[in-house]
């Protein structure tokens, strides 16, 4: 990835700067912490996050669909989990309004038995 002029590496890849004041709180580190952030995060964050990256989401995914999982550079991971966490707060916002699903089971009572990495090779698991 070419760094800036200042020699910084970009948070994300080109054409997705306009995302950059996202990084620091919708890239997180695994499902786990998505979940959570979904159950944390007041209805009003989510939807102004939700509304910001709904309308870069085509672009992010045919951008990821020429890459391959496992060979992202750390850009293009940040983009890649901006995109999961767009996934996982969609529901909240478009069917719910709330990260709490009303008459729902505790999804945090869901026990993963596996955890894979958002970013590993297709076809393999960890």
């Amino acid at each position: 990835m070419p760094k800036s002029a200042r020699g910084e590496e970009p948070l994300l890849p080109k054409g997705f700067k306009r995302l950059t004041p996202l990084v620091a709180d919708w890239v997180l580190a695994d499902s786990r912490a998505r979940l959570e952030k979904r159950l944390t995060t007041p209805p009003a964050e989510i939807r102004a996050f939700y509304d910001q990256m709904l309308g870069f989401a085509p672009k992010a995914l045919a951008y990821l669909a020429q890459r391959q999982l496992g060979e992202l550079d750390a850009a293009e991971e940040r983009l890649l989990k901006l995109l999961l966490s767009l996934a996982e707060m969609g529901p909240a916002v478009e069917w719910y309004g709330t990260g709490e699903y009303p008459d729902g089971f505790d999804a945090r009572r869901f026990r993963l038995i596996e955890q894979m990495p958002d970013n590993a090779p297709q076809g393999v698991s960890a």
